[in-house]
């Protein structure tokens, strides 16, 4: 089928620059447990295609399930005078893919992994969490699932760019009850699954629920915050916008004049690593046949890098960082890989602060501004003074300026989790208006 492909770009290669067809392939499985039940079991496989053809500048794309030779021919003839009618933008530069070594990251476990045993870690899963604590009132989600994934891309300038990897995640929601009721949950992903630690994710769901039991309202006022890794990855999720060239190129981004400059504290340090091995996001080529590579975003506070495509990279004229990702229809969009944020101390936050927030769960953070950096979002979590938790609140909100967040960032911690491709750690910031009561 590759073979039949590959011959088919060939043919159109006379009149198009470049035509690559991007194959993904997946299959997964998954078990959903309520309580002690099973839910739900899921199987599924899929396979998509995307086709991008370049012309003097200009793009046609097209999206597709299943594999079919025929339509990609059919959309290659139908599209020559199609592509000639579009505007040329001297930014649709025709990337040709460049030969990449082939990344095989599976564990050999997946094939023989069945349902029934997935059931089984789920079920483990559901009885962590009921045993870490009396008052856990009920496990209302233990998710187990599986998934392998095949990408290959296809140009007739290069041979086959090829990946293969296997992923494992778990999540537990928990219902804890006493004098109210309080949610708390917790996930685990891991390329391996004798690594996947289900087990550690649902006792952490437990605690973050009953942690919360008993909250009281916060006095309005100042306070040190300290965003657990959970939070901490939701943030980061919110600097990988700023730094997304394409928003750069549109002007939505309060970091768009700072490249080079000072934009955080100095203890920010933060970067993209997409070989890592083992790592969820890792990748030896993007969605577009680029060479990936290790990309330093924040270094001491210093803004080292916006994440590109090709598009990107020529429009304001920097390095290809090779974070081509696809979107709807074909389109090329821009993400991370492995996103890591560096540890800046071995202290604990009482070494820097006395009295301070521990948020641990946060409501609105992708609704901050990102041209004014404005944003006020719900926060849940515990009063701390020292080593003593005071009490726990819930219903606060933290406001402020992420400018003011970023240069305000006194210390981040070692307490390393990974959640879906970004490696987070508890971070501590200087005194924020927190409004209670």
């Amino acid at each position: 089928m590759n073979y039949d492909i590959k011959r088919i770009l060939e043919r159109h290669s006379g009149f198009y620059n470049n035509v690559t067809v991007t194959v993904s392939e997946s299959v997964s499985k998954s078990v959903l447990l309520n309580d002690k039940i099973v839910e739900s079991i899921d199987i599924g496989s899929e396979t998509g295609v995307v086709i991008r053809a370049f012309k003097d500048g200009r793009i046609v794309s097209m999206c597709s399930d299943g594999l079919n030779p025929d339509a990609i021919e059919s959309f290659l003839t139908e599209h020559q005078n199609v592509i000639m009618a579009l505007p040329k933008d001297v930014h649709n530069v025709t990337f040709k893919p460049e030969y990449s070594e082939e990344l095989i990251q599976n564990d050999g476990e997946f094939e023989s992994l069945t349902t029934a045993g997935m059931a089984e870690m789920a079920l483990e899963a559901v009885e962590t969490a009921r045993a870490a604590d009396i008052r856990v009132k009920s496990v209302n989600q233990s998710v187990i699932t599986a998934a392998k994934d095949c990408t290959r891309i296809i140009s007739p300038f290069c041979s086959d760019l090829y990946s293969e990897k296997t992923y494992y995640s778990s999540y537990t929601y928990v219902v804890a009850s006493h004098k109210g009721e309080q949610e708390g949950y917790s996930m685990a992903d891991s390329t391996v699954l004798k690594s996947l630690e289900h087990v550690k994710a649902a006792e952490e769901a437990a605690n973050s629920a009953c942690r919360l039991l008993g909250a009281k309202k916060l006095k309005t006022g100042k306070y040190g915050v300290l965003l657990n890794p959970v939070v901490m990855a939701d943030f980061l999720d919110i600097i990988v916008e700023l730094v997304n060239a394409d928003n750069v190129y549109k002007k939505i981004s309060m970091l768009g004049d700072r490249l080079g400059k000072s934009a955080a504290s100095e203890v920010f340090s933060l970067f993209d690593d997409p070989k890592v091995r083992g790592g969820v996001g890792t990748r030896y080529f993007d969605d577009e046949g680029h060479h990936t590579g290790l990309t330093p975003i924040f270094a001491n506070g210093i803004l080292d890098s916006f994440l590109h495509n090709s598009y990107t990279a020529s429009a304001l004229g920097m390095r290809n960082t090779g974070n081509a990702q696809s979107g709807s229809g074909g389109s090329m969009g821009i993400g991370v890989s492995n996103l890591i944020l560096k540890a800046s101390t071995d202290k604990m936050p009482y070494d820097f602060m006395n009295e301070y927030v521990k948020v641990t769960d946060v409501m609105g953070m992708h609704t901050a501004d990102t041209v004014s950096g404005d944003f006020s979002v719900g926060i849940s979590g515990v009063l701390m003074r020292g080593r003593e938790v005071i009490h726990p609140f819930s219903e606060a909100v933290l406001s402020g300026n992420l400018k003011d967040l970023l240069k305000g960032m006194v210390a981040v911690f070692e307490d390393y989790r990974t959640y879906a491709g970004v490696t987070s750690a508890s971070a501590l910031f200087d005194k924020m208006t927190v409004s209670g009561e």
